[in-house]
């Protein structure tokens, strides 16, 4: 063993027989604190669980920094050593032995350039590789920044072409320095990032994330942060990234997730996606919420159970209807509503019986009479019934004279029979925006005139069925952490949201999401020239013109995971579909792209033989109309080839093209590229399918036999 690898070796033995020092004090704490006596107080029970909540989310960073623990060191032009790792770690003596990755005197490893070298001479890469149960030092990675070089990239190269595994991994030993720039911006704006494929947009921004909860805990630790992916498969391959930086109070979620209770996977036609998304939807929704309640322009006449007549006059029911305000909530509006209606059956009622005025005390109790009262909550309920954001939705698209009434001059007819759908249908994707706008229109529903007294009498609600509570800090009896809360309550305001893939959201998602960002706190990422939903981003300027000052853009162009060749073969993909070629530089040569004419039968022979002894795992991109005939057909053929969600777990996964975004494969055969090309917009998908492979690409036309 050389000098140097030697001399490494030494630190990380070190370094890892402090972590088990630490993980033991860790583990003692917990223990103490778990048989220390309470004083059983309120207060001294939230500060325990706070505490332990603490000690718990110590252990788990330092379970997470197991794995390639250390992994960078800086050399000062003072001749000073720092080395950089996953955690922080100290001595026993108290000095620093490992500098967080994230901590403020861990940039100079990141950003330091030999034009400006940041007091840095020289920067070292490490790569540890377990070896019978411990920890080897196996290559070192000088970079000497007095003197001019490429070192940078070095590292990079050597990471993407490990053979993948089927989940992402984090880059911190790789990080480049226009990517950290981007990790280390501040909180409190828009961070957008513009990437080609395999710029590591993706990376950076939940490497964005661990950095900001480790900045920011107190400020992000109550509030969580939200991750938004294009799709269940994406989410699966990067859920292992922030576990391994030590960060487990991360929601994950689809766009077709975002709407709690609802979990969509179904997509609409290319043609309903562009209606369902466009901003004209919302005022549609405004009008059908608006549309909704039904009261008569006559007055009313009621007869209690106990054979009471009651009444309110036409005037009355104007009157009560003026007293509602446009800014409130359609359940803010009805409770108004139902208050003022249930006022004037009680005066109506006080006046036929011959008093001129009620007490606080009589109305009171009329009033509750007329809640337990059958009769009176029907007719009530009929001018005004409580309602939920799924029949709002199911009503506008099954019944086509009232979607015409709440649509008219916003959608054409054409539009509006695109839309039409049974009842019972399965929520698509781009209904969840929608099913949120709705909720967002409708509001929380209350119960009127709740009192102590009231619910202690006997108090009933209108229509007790359509309740639905939640709250941010409740939550069920089974629901502990805060992710957890966050994940039920659909008004959360989360403290960072990151938006991956941002470029497919439409207007109507990006609604739902930023009543999720109040703080305007956020990192999208995305790609322009691989927008494929027709309400999608075009111009992030224009998609994002509600940040207004706070949105600051990057751009990412240098791609590690693509080979020069594959870059070229998508763009030639690409323009032959109409699309405009991307700026895009790799720093890597590879293999050219193989073209093969195959007939259904020899497929499954082709594919396992092409990937037999090879590391690593392959991904087949088909055309969308083919993914189902592919499954009935193939998937008992093979072990190898996986279908659905769960499809990256195999050696084979076959996936569309929209659901392959965000992924990459050693080695990726597209099926039938000229259908593929016809998909989406401007040839988005073919460009996607051509850019997830690592190593080899194959262009395969396969015919029926």
């Amino acid at each position: 063993m050389s000098s140097v690898l030697g001399e490494e070796q030494e630190f990380t033995d070190t370094a890892y027989s402090l972590l088990d020092s630490h993980r033991e004090h860790l583990t003692t704490r917990m223990n103490n604190l778990a048989h220390s006596p309470s004083t059983g107080t309120g207060q001294d029970d939230l500060e325990r669980e706070a505490h332990a909540d603490n000690l718990r989310s110590q252990l788990r960073s330092v379970e997470a920094a197991k794995n390639r623990l250390y992994f960078g060191r800086i050399d000062s032009d003072d001749q000073d050593t720092h080395r950089i790792g996953r955690i922080g770690l100290r001595t026993q003596s108290g000095d620093i032995a490992l500098i967080d990755w994230r901590a403020p005197n861990a940039a100079p490893f990141y950003q330091a350039t030999t034009a400006n070298r940041m007091n840095t001479a020289l920067r070292r890469r490490i790569s540890i590789k377990p070896i019978d149960g411990k920890q080897i030092v196996s290559h070192v990675d000088d970079e000497i920044l007095t003197e001019p070089g490429e070192g940078s990239y070095q590292a990079a190269k050597d990471s993407v072409t490990t053979p993948r595994d089927g989940r992402m991994a984090d880059i911190l030993a790789t990080i480049a320095t226009d990517q950290d720039l981007i990790i280390r911006s501040p909180l409190n704006q828009i961070t957008v990032v513009q990437g080609g494929p395999g710029t590591g947009k993706t990376v950076v921004a939940l490497h964005r994330a661990a950095w900001l909860l480790y900045t920011f805990r107190e400020k992000l630790a109550k509030d969580a942060i939200l991750v938004v992916g294009p799709s269940t498969a994406f989410l699966r391959y990067i859920d292992q990234v922030l576990p391994s930086l030590g960060e487990t109070d991360i929601v994950l979620l689809t766009p077709g997730q975002l709407y709690p209770g609802v979990n969509a996977t179904i997509d609409d036609t290319f043609e309903v996606s562009g209606v369902k998304g466009g901003a004209r939807m919302a005022q549609v929704l405004t009008n059908a919420v608006s549309h909704w309640s039904n009261i008569p322009d006559s007055q009313v006449n009621i007869t209690t159970e106990g054979g009471t007549k009651l009444h309110i006059s036409r005037s009355q029911l104007r009157d009560c209807v003026k007293s509602l305000s446009k800014r409130s909530t359609y359940h803010s509006n009805r409770e108004v509503f139902l208050k003022r209606v249930m006022d004037y059956l009680a005066n109506n009622l006080a006046l036929d019986q011959g008093h001129e005025q009620l007490d606080h005390e009589t109305r009171s109790d009329l009033i509750i009479d007329f809640i337990d009262d059958r009769n009176v909550r029907r007719v009530l309920n009929l001018m005004w019934m409580p309602t939920t954001a799924q029949k709002v939705l199911t009503k506008l698209f099954a019944n086509p004279n009232f979607l015409r009434l709440v649509s008219r001059d916003l959608l054409s007819s054409q539009e509006q029979a695109l839309l039409f759908r049974e009842t019972g249908s399965p929520w698509t994707v781009d209904d969840v925006a929608l099913l949120d706008e709705c909720a967002e229109l409708l509001g929380e529903w209350v119960r009127p005139f709740a009192t102590a007294r009231e619910t202690h009498s006997g108090y009933r609600e209108l229509d007790a069925g359509e309740m639905r509570y939640g709250n941010r800090s409740g939550g069920s009896a089974h629901t502990s952490t805060v992710a957890e809360r966050a994940h039920l309550d659909r008004e959360w305001v989360y403290g960072h949201i990151v938006v991956d893939e941002a470029q497919e959201l439409s207007e109507m998602a990006w609604r739902a999401i930023q009543r999720r960002a109040v703080r305007k706190s956020m990192t999208i990422v995305g790609d322009l020239q691989q927008s494929s939903h027709p309400a999608g981003a075009r111009d992030w300027n224009e998609t994002l013109s509600w940040a207004g000052e706070k949105m600051a853009l990057f751009t990412l162009n240098v791609t590690y995971r693509i080979t020069e060749e594959t870059v070229q073969s998508a763009i030639r993909e690409l323009t032959k579909s109409g699309g405009n070629p991307p700026e895009l530089v790799s720093i890597r040569n590879g293999s050219p792209t193989i073209h093969q004419n195959l007939s259904e039968n020899e497929v499954v022979d082709f594919l396992t033989t092409t990937m037999s002894g090879k590391a690593g795992r392959a991904c087949v991109i088909l055309p969308d109309s083919l993914l189902t005939q592919w499954q009935e057909q193939f998937q008992d053929q093979s072990a190898d080839l996986g279908f659905g969600p769960a499809a990256i777990d195999s050696r084979i996964a076959v996936l569309s093209a929209k659901n392959t975004k965000g992924l990459e494969f050693d080695v990726v055969f597209v099926v039938n590229a000229d259908q593929i090309g016809r998909q989406g917009v401007r040839g988005s998908d073919i460009f996607v399918a051509c850019t997830r492979a690592t190593h080899q690409l194959y262009l395969l036309e396969v015919t029926a036999d």
